[in-house]
């Protein structure tokens, strides 16, 4: 009776053993399961972070701003270097369309806030002084709105596109002035066409 007595006892043992193993193990699936769930988690809100407060794609449409940026490529806009920096002449900013938040124009800053622009004679007139710094060779035909002397107010930037006898710009009242608000972030880099990869000056 003994015997098996120490019988039971030795398997009523074992089974508790192994019901604590299985508990354990159990446990620790749990555990690395949700510290899996944890990490995507923590990559989710890092990556949308960084897509909607940092960095952001961009398509070229169009030939305005040919030969730097050309139709179809994809382009990288840095959205943070305008909360910690100004906007400074000859950057290339992606803005929103004065008539769409949901389309987006490409240009180069021409003119600063509160500072004049003038085109003529093929020659564009920063504070009635010739703008030398210019990233195009052709003589530019028509000033538009430009003709006359503009002042840009406060937070207001006056855009050209680099293919400048091509471009719909602030030379045109359906584009005008870019308010400061309306920028989404400066183009740094060209993503697509690989071959086509390098940095936007």
């Amino acid at each position: 009776m003994r015997q098996i007595s120490d019988r039971k006892r030795y398997y009523r043992n074992e089974i508790s053993f192994n019901s604590v193993k299985k508990s354990r193990k159990r446990n620790s699936f749990i555990k690395k399961f949700m510290q899996w769930v944890l990490l995507v988690f923590i990559a989710v809100i890092f990556g949308y972070s960084v897509a909607t407060f940092c960095v952001g794609t961009v398509t070229v449409i169009g030939p305005s701003m040919s030969e730097t940026l050309k139709d179809n490529q994809v382009v990288i806009i840095n959205k943070l270097v305008y909360k910690i920096s100004d906007i400074k002449r000859n950057d290339i900013i992606v803005f929103s369309n004065l008539n769409s938040n949901e389309y987006y124009d490409i240009k180069r800053v021409i003119g600063l806030p509160e500072e004049t622009v003038k085109i003529h004679d093929g020659k564009i007139y920063i504070n009635g002084e010739v703008l030398e710094d210019v990233p195009f060779d052709e003589v530019i035909l028509s000033g538009g709105i430009a003709s006359d002397e503009i002042k840009l107010g406060k937070d207001e930037y006056f855009v050209l596109g680099d293919n400048i006898n091509n471009s719909e710009d602030s030379r045109f009242t359906n584009v005008g002035n870019i308010s400061k608000s309306n920028v989404k972030g400066k183009v740094t880099y060209i993503l697509s066409p690989k071959e086509n990869r390098a940095k936007v000056r």
